[in-house]
């Protein structure tokens, strides 16, 4: 598998690519291992250097949905402009499929997940399968923080098209959700999936912090797995 700073081209960020990369190699590992048989097409959801590192390495089609232009030449393959938190507007043309990765949105969504996982269930195949990924809202460094009188979540952002998180979840919450949505849990994991060496990589530049950061990558892998600070979860219809 190419490195995550390999995979963007001009659009890159990569502090952003060196952060994510465990997480990416992750979500490939996972994809291949759910994908069905003579699985047809792939949507992930939220463009990212992670659909091209998926488009090169799945035997299908990936197809992309979220804030993005139809037009933008950076996407690839078929992209879908569509915003989640009116989840009634997904276009009646956007096909089903066999896999859909939602990483890393549903907490940028400020609307119902209820709504949203309901309006996303209905484009996955009979024996389709849905990665849903989130940070998790009571991991150890935001209890720290709030230990300290400081509030972990940051403030609602100025640019609707680059949506801070709105809202963040537990397990229980997300398999709750599931529930709702009539979604069968299949698995779940709760990793540390980044690399905190480049956790500040806010200007896009990979500045990397080798001692705090190497140390944070032992601590936080090592943290019962209620503390840690990403969730995922595999649904089935």
């Amino acid at each position: 598998m190419p490195s995550a700073c390999e995979t963007e081209g001009e659009s890159r960020n990569d502090g952003y690519l060196a952060y994510h990369a465990p997480r990416f190699r992750f979500l490939l590992r996972l994809a291949r291992r759910m994908l069905p048989d003579g699985a047809q097409r792939v949507l992930d959801i939220g463009p990212s250097p992670l659909s091209t590192i998926l488009r090169q390495h799945l035997p299908c089609a990936v197809d992309t949905l979220g804030l993005e232009s139809a037009t933008d030449p950076s996407l690839g393959a078929a992209h879908y402009h569509v915003d989640l938190n009116r989840p009634e507007s997904l276009p009646p043309a956007l096909p089903t499929y066999d896999l859909i990765i939602f990483a890393e949105v549903l907490e940028h969504l400020h609307t119902s997940p209820t709504l949203v996982l309901a309006a996303v269930k209905r484009h996955l195949t009979s024996r389709g399968v849905l990665i849903l990924q989130t940070p998790n809202a009571a991991s150890l460094p935001k209890r720290l923080k709030l230990l300290a009188g400081q509030n972990p979540y940051e403030l609602i952002r100025e640019d609707p098209s680059n949506p801070g998180h709105f809202r963040e979840y537990t397990l229980r919450e997300l398999v709750a959700l599931a529930a709702q949505a009539n979604l069968q849990v299949v698995s779940v994991f709760r990793r540390f999936y980044f690399d905190a060496r480049y956790a500040h990589h806010e200007d896009g530049v990979a500045r990397s912090q080798p001692l705090l950061g190497g140390l944070k990558n032992l601590v936080y892998r090592t943290l019962p797995p209620f503390l840690r600070e990403g969730i995922t979860v595999v649904l089935r219809r």
